[in-house]
């Protein structure tokens, strides 16, 4: 794990896809694609993605972690977060969900859900850290392997 000096949150742009890859790589995450991404960011006023950057003792700068949202209705609905590895446990994730919890209300939402690998066990223990209790599953939900998800919503 490695503690950097200073970190930021700040909204996740297109100019910012090429880093997603390796970094969903990692949490095991499935890439959606730069075209898709673009069409979120840059097209799709619903959508937002956040980011936190770290910068190290040397200089250097990294995406640890990000979030993509949408907000429709009166749902605020995570569709992706993840946090490198080296980064993670050090409230990364937690920055990024208050931060997104915190722009579904700006737009009115009253809810949030998400859908979760139902073998994750370290992401679903963080979502009950979160509030979220699971309100359902969805059968064969996710590929690469196949695998049921547990629908997971929380009041805002």
């Amino acid at each position: 794990m490695k503690t950097p000096v200073t970190t930021y949150l700040s909204v996740l742009v297109p100019d910012d896809i090429p880093s997603l890859e390796k970094l969903e790589e990692s949490v095991g995450l499935n890439f959606w694609g730069d075209h898709q991404y673009r069409r979120f960011l840059a097209e799709m006023p619903e959508y937002f993605g956040l980011k936190v950057t770290v910068i190290e003792y040397e200089g250097t700068q990294n995406t640890a972690g990000f979030l993509l949202a949408r907000a429709v209705c009166e749902t605020l609905e995570i569709l992706k977060v993840g946090v490198l590895p080296e980064y993670q446990n050090l409230g990364i994730g937690t920055e990024l969900m208050k931060a997104a919890y915190a722009e579904g209300m700006r737009r009115g939402c009253r809810r949030c859900m998400l859908e979760v690998r139902k073998s994750n066990e370290n992401a679903i223990r963080f979502y009950h850290g979160q509030k979220f209790r699971v309100a359902g599953s969805r059968q064969d939900y996710y590929t690469n392997p196949v695998e049921d998800a547990w629908v997971m919503a929380r009041e805002l």
